[in-house]
């Protein structure tokens, strides 16, 4: 398929299989559901309710942004696939399983971003997230960097949102500063260093190998904190996600066949 495809205000597109040689844009509570494709463009999200991209879908960079909706939870859904560009969010849940991104992932004042047995070959920035964020035997390349966030913070194992027995790899440095949350920074390899001030309450953690410095509130990390029981403010992620999938499958099987 060439040229930009729109999903408009409120409306649902299910794809399986095929390619993208242009862009997608996502408007008003739009919803995005696609598997095994290929998108050689980008894929935008305004307003949108979101989108869940699964079964080795390849896409270009990815943006997720608000205009006259702000207060929307946009899910930005990533299950066993690649994107080869950034991926930029400014709004909304971003979760990515089993993912490839070859550019910069950055999320900015979202609800959280976690990052699960995935590989980032650039930075990894979170700043502002009101439910803080999760790195779970992952790689990242490149820097990351988690500020400012809230209720809680886990990079690597065994931490208070996911039982994670599985290090977690950095490239470069790692700063963990200034979040009002839970933090736990636990089974990291960083090659460079790992440094971080003014967190609150103190983070806790261990078995961390830095190849560089270790600075600020990381020098003597006191053991990490029991994980949280189920139903302990951890992330609701999938049931909405769920929901709008299955409605907009049956709408699109109701419907029959795109001629594309």
């Amino acid at each position: 398929m060439s040229g930009t495809v729109t999903v408009e205000a409120g409306a649902s597109l299910v794809v399986t299989g095929g390619t993208f040689n242009g862009n997608v844009s996502i408007l008003d509570d739009g919803y995005f559901d696609a598997k095994s494709i290929t998108l050689k463009g980008s894929l935008t999200s305004t307003d949108g309710w979101g989108f869940f991209l699964s079964g080795g879908t390849k896409v270009g960079a990815v943006k997720v942004a608000a205009d006259k909706v702000p207060d929307r939870a946009t899910a930005a859904y990533f299950n066993g696939a690649t994107v080869n560009g950034d991926l930029t969010a400014t709004v909304g849940e971003v979760f990515l399983e089993s993912v490839s991104v070859t550019g910069n992932l950055s999320g900015t004042n979202v609800s959280y971003v976690d990052l699960m047995n995935s590989v980032a070959d650039k930075n990894v920035t979170v700043t502002g997230a009101k439910q803080g964020a999760v790195v779970c035997a992952s790689e990242v390349y490149g820097n990351g960097s988690f500020t400012n966030n809230s209720v809680a913070v886990q990079v690597g194992a065994n931490g208070p949102v996911v039982g994670c027995e599985q290090a977690s790899y950095w490239g470069g440095d790692l700063t963990v500063s200034g979040n009002k949350a839970a933090v736990a920074v636990s089974n990291n390899i960083v090659r460079g260093n790992l440094a971080g001030l003014d967190n609150d309450p103190a983070p806790t953690g261990a078995n961390n190998r830095v190849r560089g410095t270790v600075s600020g509130q990381f020098e003597n990390l006191a053991p990490e904190a029991a994980r949280r029981g189920a139903g302990a403010d951890t992330h609701e992620r999938s049931a909405d996600v769920e929901s709008r999938k299955a409605a907009a499958v049956a709408a699109a099987k109701a419907h029959g066949p795109a001629d594309l």
